[in-house]
């Protein structure tokens, strides 16, 4: 029997008090929903259906996921309204919906699995997710009978003193028969403390009518973990955070403190690699072995090649570092940039949509834009390649074994020819011939006894 997947979230999140979609708000680098919809894509689902509400427009331009369809709930009149609406997109399916809530990013694709494969061997029309722990404030109990089925679930605001003292709760997440789903929603009401549409009542529907109402306890009450503030968001991503790092240092990764290191979950390092404290690792980075990163380095969607050394307050986007390359302290690598074997770029120094060749060097206090430097050239400190007009952007070409002075401004277009050299302090606004010198200077000028001169002139 297939599966769909409706998402629930919609809620507007007014705990996280924001104007950004509360499924938007981002755990090392990625929105929480990113989390939610990986888990799901695992499990290979027929369809998904997304129900929005709150930032819909912003939630859709986030999302790439091919499969994913979508619905709105224009009015917020709870779990089981939400799950109704996407009634029309899922007629024709016939066969188990999977329910998860959209603020849930530790729910993980293996649990998934599991409950479905339960529901499935029980011939359950519906299937639970629950966990036991202490920590249940904010959740629905599970209510049992005495011979141990679950007859109802019961959330914390309509539960007495007593229900409130049970430790088994509701995750959210549910696996039904979709002809039972339907039928079942159509019977719930509003008659509770919220005034909403529960979708937990279809347990006691279920239940009245006599049918298999399966339970799967999770072993790890983490993962139906949700997010309704600031703090939740923050608990959440230790969690993840620690279990990514606990990942990388197993493969043979060196975290100095894993604690105060950054890790988005599509990162790849490779064993041998040590990384410093406070360093962010987004997107889909990936690192060689061997490297040396941090400490407070910021490196997103970007390849870093073997045994290259990401020094102190780098901040690195989008660039592509070969293997043996040597950057920072001080250094922004932005993108587009092509950074190839023995490169050395040093303090203070700028990459913008350049390509800089083997063994090259720009050791400190330079901006290097849309630019292709050749091999062995060496770029002396305060080099500006001036690659903009006030209209368009121009290419600065810097052929092999170049030497460029210290203080050297380079107006592009302007082509160095290979082995050509640049005097210090020069503005070069036109071609270098191979082999050349070429220096742009004014004449000095030496007044003498300037300082006693001066030192008279004060004193009248």
């Amino acid at each position: 029997m297939g599966i769909s997947v409706i998402v629930l979230a919609a809620g507007k999140g007014k705990r996280m008090r924001s104007s950004v979609p509360k499924i938007l708000h981002p755990i090392l680098g990625q929105p929480i929903i990113s989390y939610v919809l990986e888990s799901i894509k695992r499990i290979s689902p027929q369809r998904i259906v997304l129900v929005l509400g709150h930032g819909s427009n912003e939630v859709k331009k986030s999302l790439n996921y091919e499969q994913i369809d979508s619905v709105i709930q224009k009015e917020q009149l709870g779990t089981g309204h939400a799950v109704y609406s996407t009634r029309r997109k899922l007629r024709s399916f016939n066969g188990n919906i999977v329910i998860v809530n959209g603020d849930s990013p530790l729910i993980s694709p293996g649990t998934l699995k599991k409950l479905i494969g339960s529901h499935e061997r029980t011939r359950s029309v519906l299937s639970i997710l629950t966990a036991d722990t202490r920590d249940t404030h904010g959740y629905g109990r599970v209510m049992r009978n005495g011979t141990g089925h679950v007859v109802r679930i019961i959330e914390e605001k309509d539960a007495n003193a007593n229900q409130r003292r049970i430790n088994e709760i509701n995750s959210g997440v549910y696996c039904v028969e979709s002809g039972f789903l339907w039928k079942a929603l159509s019977q719930v009401d509003r008659k509770n403390d919220q005034k909403e549409f529960y979708l937990t009542d279809i347990v006691e529907i279920a239940s009245k009518e006599g049918k298999n109402v399966n339970v799967f306890v999770s072993k790890d009450s983490e993962e139906i973990l949700g997010i309704n503030n600031r703090v939740d968001l923050s608990r959440v991503e230790e969690i993840i955070r620690r279990r990514i790092n606990d990942k990388h240092m197993i493969s043979g990764v060196t975290i100095v403190k894993p604690g105060q290191t950054y890790i988005s979950p599509q990162a790849y390092i490779s064993s041998d690699t040590i990384i410093f404290p406070n360093s962010f690792i987004y997107g889909n980075t990936k690192i060689g072995a061997g490297c040396m990163i941090g400490p407070l380095v910021w490196i997103k969607d970007s390849k870093i090649g073997k045994n290259t050394s990401i020094n102190f307050s780098s901040y690195i986007t989008n660039a592509d570092i070969g293997n043996k390359v040597t950057i920072g302290p001080f250094a922004n690598i932005r993108p587009d940039s092509i950074i190839l074997e023995g490169v050395r770029v040093g303090n203070f120094v700028e990459v913008k949509k350049s390509r800089i060749g083997r063994l090259s060097k720009v050791p400190h206090l330079s901006y290097i834009g849309d630019s292709e430097i050749g091999e062995r050239v060496n770029i002396g400190a305060g080099t500006i390649t001036c690659n903009y007009d006030g209209i368009s952007k121009h290419e600065t070409i810097i052929e092999d074994d170049v030497f460029i002075g210290s203080d050297t401004k380079l107006v592009a277009p302007v082509k160095i020819g290979r082995g050509a050299s640049t005097g210090a302090g020069s503005t070069i606004t036109k071609d270098v011939d191979d082999g050349a010198l070429a220096i742009e200077r004014t004449k000095q000028v030496t007044i003498r006894n300037w300082k006693r001169k001066r030192r008279k002139k004060k004193g009248k």
